[in-house]
Order: structure tokens, then C-alpha cells, then sequence
């Protein structure tokens, strides 16, 4: 496993709001920032609800299997599935989990969020997001550079070397692994973030 998370203690999350802070003062999310440029257009509100809520079930049964913690009992079928094909990734990789659902955060560029999962793959780490919808969206490069920049910069400064990146885009009992290294994500997702900073300053 890797040493306890030093995790920053002037970072906060209100779940309820969805909001996070940096020494008390709101500072935007990655998912936030994002929104910029990832469209959903004619897609109805009540579609994008409703995969939102199932993909936070899928996060949620996700993170209580890499714990150890998962009433498999009481999951839904549907969910069920999910997890099964989580657990063949794990199986097929030879994965080990290091942590999952990590908080993360720039002081010096003022965003936050919170990561999937932390593994461990052929003696490499790698940072893992997990998607549960039919196709991945395409800011899922940009999202992830920014975890590993604000990983980087508040968790691990060079003590476990680059991270590698990747999606696990889960289906009912099967997954597909898709490894994230285009060089300009780290530039979108800044781009995205000057442009929120500049349109709230």
C-alpha cells in the first residue's frame, strides 16, 4: 500500500453542495472547470440524470469492493454487474489497489477534486478513472491530467515518479481498459481552467 494519504487539511468538501475549498475559499472542481467544453447538447436533462446517479452508485460500489466493504447482499443487480466487471479488470491486470476516492488539490492554480482509484500495474502506477457510460467522454484526458498534476503537487512531489493514466469504462460484466497518454490534455484542461477563472474573477 502506499503511506497514508497526507492529505491536505485546509481542503474541504460540502457533499451536499458539491463544493469545494482551499483555506475556507471556494475554489472550482475539475468535473467544473470541464464543463466548459464537454457538451451534452440534445441530450434530455432527465437522461443525463439519471446516468449521472447510476455512475455515482457504480463510484460508490466500486470504491466499497476496493475496501473490502461491499454488501453484495443488498446490491442491486444492475449494480451487481458492474462490479463484476470491475473485478475482472482487477483479475486480468493483476491489479492492486492503492486507494480509492482521493482528494486532491492545486493551491498554486486553485482547483480541486476527487480521483477514482490508485493502482498498481506490471510495477507502474497508474491513476485510474472509472466510467460507467456507453462511451467515454472525450475531457476524460483532461480530467484525469488534472487529477495527476494536483496528485503530484499536494500528495506525492516525485516520490513515486509520472503516473500513468487511464479510463476503465465498465459494462455489465466486462470493462474496457483505455490508456490516456496525449500529450496536450494537460493544456486543455488549463485552457478550460483560465477561462473559468478568468469568467468568475
Amino acid at each position: 500500500m502506499l503511506d497514508l494519504l497526507p492529505q491536505d487539511e485546509l481542503l474541504t468538501f460540502d457533499e451536499a453542495a458539491h463544493v469545494y475549498r482551499l483555506n475556507a475559499q471556494p475554489v472550482p472542481s475539475v468535473t467544473q472547470v470541464l464543463q466548459l467544453i464537454d457538451s451534452f447538447d440534445g441530450v434530455p436533462m432527465d437522461v443525463l440524470e439519471a446516468a449521472r446517479e447510476f455512475g455515482q452508485h457504480v463510484h460508490r460500489a466500486v470504491e466499497l469492493d476496493s475496501k473490502g466493504e461491499l454488501d453484495e447482499d443488498s446490491l442491486d443487480p444492475a449494480l451487481a454487474e458492474y462490479v463484476a466487471g470491475w473485478r475482472k479488470f482487477i483479475s486480468d491486470r493483476k491489479a492492486k489497489v492503492l486507494a480509492s476516492e482521493v482528494r486532491v488539490a492545486s493551491r498554486r492554480l486553485r482547483f480541486a477534486g476527487t480521483l477514482d482509484s490508485l493502482l498498481y500495474i506490471d510495477d507502474r502506477h497508474w491513476l485510474i478513472d472509472v466510467k460507467s457510460g456507453a462511451i467515454p467522454t472525450r475531457t476524460v484526458g483532461p480530467q484525469t491530467a488534472a487529477y495527476a498534476h494536483a496528485l503530484n503537487e499536494c500528495c506525492f512531489p516525485g516520490r513515486y515518479g509520472p503516473f500513468l493514466r487511464a479510463c476503465v469504462q465498465l459494462m455489465p460484466n466486462d470493462y474496457r481498459f483505455v490508456p490516456l497518454a496525449d500529450r496536450r490534455d494537460w493544456n486543455v484542461f488549463l485552457s478550460a481552467l483560465n477561462i473559468h477563472h478568468w469568467r468568475n474573477s
